[in-house]
């Protein structure tokens, strides 16, 4: 059975710190990374074209055939996509989606993506701590989180694995996780890392140079800056399971 390169090197890091006595953590992000939230933002937008139906026929004629591929990172770019150009429209949907977004009940129409449980279990039968880091909020969506992880069988709940979500919505994603960086450091070895945002990605490559970090070339936030030099690259899991 022939293993990935990238694979082979992040079971080696583990394999090395769990002989020191030291937790290999490997830092897993969510959204984007492990899970396509496509699906989320589309049943949104399609539960408001059901409910507005009479005001917006066409709309709900449109949005009712779009797929989850669809999806752009903003609401308006979807919209717009699909011939919905009137931009009071937009603000609407927009208001409607972000009051549901970032709940509990709407998490759990997220998908995994193909090969990220597979391979979260891999890495953790071989000693590694999962450590899930996420933007996303303890108040508003840590059960939904849990859930939806047990759900599609990745390795949450047990002393060898870890969930990190934000103590509130507003902190931005980067200062919490800057934060979250240092929290780490005592509590064991970042052996590697994984994130859709090329950002981050450079931020954890500079806060742990020695580990594999890997960027989730999904989808991410306009804007973002080029890739630290070391960042991997990959387009979904399935790349890093060892193949007969």
């Amino acid at each position: 059975m022939a293993m990935p390169h990238l694979t082979s090197a992040v079971l080696d890091h583990v394999a090395d710190a769990v002989a020191r006595g030291v937790s290999p953590l490997v830092v897993l992000d969510l959204d984007g990374t492990l899970y396509d939230n496509a699906p989320r933002t589309l049943r949104i937008i399609q539960e408001f074209a059901a409910a507005h139906g009479a005001r917006y026929p066409d709309l709900y004629e449109v949005v009712t055939t779009l797929a989850p591929s669809a999806m752009r990172y903003k609401i308006a770019d979807t919209l717009a996509a699909a011939g919905v150009d009137d931009p009071a429209i937009h603000r609407e949907i927009e208001a409607f989606w972000f009051a549901r977004f970032f709940t509990n009940e709407y998490v759990l129409y997220d998908l995994p993506l193909a090969g990220a449980a597979e391979f979260v279990n891999l890495i953790h039968r071989a000693g590694a701590v999962p450590t899930y880091l996420t933007g996303r909020d303890a108040p508003n969506m840590l059960q939904g989180t849990i859930a939806a992880l047990q759900r599609d069988g990745f390795p949450v709940g047990p002393m060898n694995t870890r969930t990190i979500l934000k103590h509130d919505f507003e902190t931005p994603d980067e200062d919490y996780k800057r934060a979250v960086v240092t929290h780490l450091r005592p509590s064991g070895e970042v052996v590697a890392a994984f994130d859709n945002e090329p950002g981050l990605c450079n931020l954890l490559k500079q806060s742990f140079p020695d580990s594999v970090t890997v960027w989730l070339d999904t989808s991410h936030a306009p804007g973002a800056p080029a890739l630290a030099e070391g960042v991997a690259r990959i387009r979904r899991f399935t790349e890093l399971l060892p193949t007969d």
